[in-house]
């Protein structure tokens, strides 16, 4: 019954978009297909729309986030990464004057910090945040800074059936998205629990945000499949073995 609901409300309602927007001769290129996204991220399920980001994430090839973590009043951690599938990554951190730098590419990652010699040592497959990994955090990380939430949140929404409700539509740098609001419940308790707020775009499927409760740690995506140029340090050939990390 509800699907039939469903599919008879998108029927009356999408005939009334179309004649809608043809009634306007200066209607803007696409007007129409960011309308009809959003009218059917109104029916859709949350769970149904983590999976979508998440399996268009698993196909996008670059793009670049910015995390900030408020642990304190004051200055954000701030974290830039710039990912290139499969194997090359460039993460940044700064806070007020502290600056550490990694770059990872194939087996291999060099790290400084406060423009110091790069040091590198070894890293796995997995480190790269590309297709289902979530990717490895940041050798200096506080809060798993370097690995991708909406990989994170995604699978663990499905493995642990957490809830899914529609929030607001938001506007995230120039992309519009619809926000989905994840709740997780602590095993065994009956209290409240931690709560996530992801953005996704409806035209791509793609996540644009991620906020971690009431915005202590916020993690925004752009550049989706866009060039990313990832070297090697220069300063390379001078670099030291960094002590294997644990």
């Amino acid at each position: 019954m509800h699907r039939w609901l469903h599919c008879l409300s998108l029927g009356v309602l999408l005939p009334a978009l179309l004649l809608t927007t043809g009634c306007s001769s200066d209607s803007q290129p696409g007007m129409l297909s960011r309308a009809y996204s959003s009218l059917r991220s109104r029916f859709s399920s949350g769970q149904g729309e983590l999976q979508k980001a998440l399996d268009a994430k698993k196909a996008a090839h670059s793009w670049r986030t910015v995390t900030l973590l408020r642990t304190h009043p004051g200055r954000a951690l701030e974290t830039t990464i710039d990912v290139s599938c499969p194997d090359r990554e460039h993460l940044v951190t700064t806070l007020g004057d502290a600056r550490y730098e990694s770059v990872r590419i194939g087996k291999q990652e060099w790290i400084r910090g406060n423009d110091s010699d790069w040091k590198t040592q070894a890293v796995a497959p997995e480190s790269y945040p590309c297709g289902a990994n979530p990717g490895a955090p940041a050798p200096w990380a506080m809060m798993n800074e370097g690995r991708d939430p909406a990989t994170i949140l995604a699978t663990m929404a499905a493995k642990m059936n957490a809830q899914v409700g529609r929030g607001d539509l938001a506007k995230v740098g120039d992309s519009s998205c619809q926000q989905w609001v994840v709740s997780f419940q602590h095993p065994g308790g009956s209290g409240r629990g931690l709560n996530y707020t992801v953005c996704i775009d409806g035209s791509d499927h793609l996540p644009r945000q991620v906020v971690m409760g009431n915005g202590g740690l916020i993690t925004t995506y752009s550049d989706w499949n866009k060039p990313m140029q990832i070297e090697p340090p220069a300063a390379s050939s001078q670099s030291s073995q960094a002590s294997p990390a644990h």
